[in-house]
């Protein structure tokens, strides 16, 4: 059994400055952050989804995902590995300007254009989260990787804010109010439309219900707060939107096959003494 670490996509209130991650076999529904991500392929085969357009990705191929641009991954072969930085803005450096004012024709870069220091870099960022967190080290290799990368892109301007569409309204409410109760009744009163439309976009933009969605934002928190905080599972479960603990253990069930408290025990390296 293997459970993959999710991302949340609401960082504002945590103080990290990078988010890495080498794993295998990820699955992510569609989401968005204003952070820049980086994904490099580093075996089998991954689908990746970014704005309107789709690819999958074989080992060595990279994909640079620009803040606030919908994207999402299927994993489509077993053990397909992979290696994630999300990275906030103050890694950015001089780079930052042309993250947030332009946007690349294409994502991704093939395996043939990617430069050897991209997946060094990539690594080395996972080796300094585990051994010495650095911001200094953490900027300069992700400058590195930036500074391969924007050889192979090839940018276009945003003169004009582009008019925000239906699938990235609804994201973007969803992940900032997820902890609130929420329904697709008021989710169609917020964003203007008819439940029935808004449950077309989820199942044919994000390829998920409703409900599911909600519940993945809510455990993509949970997952977070069991691994690195002493706060109750009880805590845990309302400060992440569920109404009962019942609830939020049967959703968590549902995903990883193991309990929070399983997880907890499993993922964390903080020793907890808990009642619930």
């Amino acid at each position: 059994m293997r459970v993959s670490r999710a991302f949340y996509e609401q960082r504002n209130n945590r103080p990290e400055h990078i988010q890495v991650s080498e794993g295998e076999s990820i699955t992510f529904p569609a989401h968005l952050h204003e952070d820049l991500e980086l994904f490099l392929v580093r075996s089998g085969k991954t689908k990746v989804e970014v704005g309107e357009e789709e690819k999958i990705l074989s080992a060595g191929e990279f994909a640079v995902i620009f803040p606030n641009t919908v994207h999402s991954y299927e994993a489509l072969e077993p053990d397909s590995a992979f290696t994630m930085a999300v990275c906030r803005a103050s890694l950015l450096g001089e780079y930052k300007t042309r993250l947030v004012h332009f946007r690349p024709k294409t994502a991704f870069i093939k395996k043939e254009n990617v430069h050897k220091d991209i997946p060094y870099a990539m690594h080395a960022l996972e080796e300094q989260r585990k051994t010495e967190p650095n911001e200094a080290v953490y900027r300069a290799f992700v400058q590195l990787i930036l500074a391969r990368a924007f050889t192979c892109l090839e940018l276009y301007e945003v003169r004009e804010p582009k008019s925000i569409d239906l699938t990235t309204r609804l994201i973007s409410y969803m992940t900032k109010n997820f902890r609130q109760p929420i329904s697709l009744e008021s989710l169609s009163k917020e964003l203007g439309v008819s439940k029935y439309h808004l449950s077309h976009v989820f199942s044919e933009r994000l390829h998920t219900g409703f409900n599911e969605y909600l519940n993945f934002l809510r455990l993509s928190e949970a997952i977070g707060l069991l691994s690195t905080t002493r706060d109750s599972i009880t805590d845990i479960c309302m400060s992440c939107g569920f109404s009962s603990q019942s609830t939020f253990n049967r959703a968590f069930l549902n995903r990883f096959s193991i309990t929070p408290r399983q997880y907890r025990l499993l993922y964390s390296g903080i020793k907890i003494c808990e009642r619930d």
